[in-house]
């Protein structure tokens, strides 16, 4: 047990190496929220949370705000628990489920390094060494999205997320088949829309997935048409998973009693931190449902650790693991995650187990 001394929340923006194009937008830097916690004796934990306007609605000046507000709230205030921490950020403020994750992320970061104890073991204990780590093909260039497949998995990756909904269904259907031709019939793929078609057109990629060589398909069309995802579900033996749908557990059911999804995509900054996604993913555990462990893209290392270690603690984790550092020019912490042979494993030490390069976080903050 310990006393809050010190939250500190700034926004960072870091460009992307190359930009990331899907349905919607294109990403061409991180903008995110970086919170920094101290325990008054030396000890400090550090979180992150993703800007998603089309996801979650948050953006980093509104992210910064929302944290500082829920800073006011905390500081000085007495933390118990690991389990508690949770139910204590979210009644600090309605909403904001990325603010909050940041702020959880921090403190149990500061927990572990005080217990002596890896974030994964205060989120429920391992259950895993390592996680496959899901890749991303994306960009619609022909040439070098095969090129980089094949890169790829000559590293050892065996799970790779082909971005769709930019361009028709049916060229989406001709990039998935030409990404399974490329890396292989031992590796796993999925197609991701990004909420991008309408309904006519994801029933044609929906008819075509099979075919294609896919293994799941994730959110064909907007988070709110749960008909439109249940008949897409219908039309196809591929399985159809949601991303931008789930925000809570009451949204896993309901996809689940409506048949719009047999799976899904868990992220803290949908559910307001590491815990809620631990909940999540037993629930969808007790549902059958598949499971996929994503950070948003872009990432730094922070969240990405946290990732990581969520991705040794949920119970199943059929659908892979992706973390989004990797896609950075630069990164704010001073060690790259440990990914060998296309899998994942976070460092086993004190809390998250990275330390933040101090000068480069100051080189890439952004006035808010």
């Amino acid at each position: 047990m310990f006393r809050i001394s010190g939250i500190d929340c700034c926004a960072v923006s870091i460009p992307l190496a190359s930009p990331i194009r899907m349905a919607g937008e294109e990403i061409l830097s991180a903008d995110n929220l970086v919170v920094r916690i101290g325990d008054g004796e030396g000890s400090f934990g550090w979180g992150e949370a993703a800007s998603a306007p089309l996801m979650t609605g948050e953006t980093a000046k509104g992210m910064v705000a929302a944290a500082r507000f829920m800073a006011e709230r905390l500081d000085g205030a007495e933390v118990g628990e690991p389990a508690e921490l949770h139910r204590t950020i979210e009644k600090l403020i309605y909403g904001n489920h990325g603010a909050k994750a940041a702020i959880e992320i921090a403190l149990v970061d500061l927990m572990g390094k005080r217990a002596n104890r890896p974030v994964c073991e205060l989120l429920g204990g391992r259950v895993r060494d390592e996680a496959v780590m899901l890749t991303m093909v994306a960009g619609g260039d022909p040439e070098s999205e095969l090129d980089s497949a094949r890169k790829q998995r000559a590293a050892g990756f065996s799970a790779f997320k082909v971005k769709i909904g930019t361009f028709t269904p049916e060229r989406d259907l001709e990039r998935v088949a030409a990404v399974r031709a490329a890396a292989g019939s031992e590796v796993r793929i999925s197609a991701d829309a990004n909420q991008g078609y309408g309904r006519d057109d994801a029933l044609r990629f929906a008819e075509g997935a099979a075919q294609a060589g896919l293994d799941f398909m994730e959110q064909l069309v907007a988070a709110d048409d749960l008909e439109g995802m249940a008949a897409c579900a219908r039309s196809s033996s591929v399985p159809l998973g949601a991303d931008e749908g789930l925000h809570s557990v009451a949204d896993i059911r309901r996809h689940s009693e409506t048949g719009a999804a047999s799976g899904g995509s868990l992220k803290t900054i949908k559910l307001g931190g590491a815990f809620a996604v631990m909940d999540a993913a037993r629930l969808m555990r007790d549902l059958g449902m598949h499971v996929n462990l994503a950070g948003k893209v872009a990432e730094t290392g922070i969240a990405s650790a946290a990732v990581a270690h969520l991705s040794l603690a949920v119970p199943q984790l059929d659908w892979d693991t992706s973390i989004t550092c990797q896609y950075l020019a630069d990164d704010i912490v001073a060690e790259k995650l440990r990914i060998v042979d296309g899998r994942l494993r976070p460092p086993d030490r004190p809390g998250l187990g990275i330390a933040v390069d101090e000068a480069r976080l100051a080189k890439y903050r952004s006035v808010h």
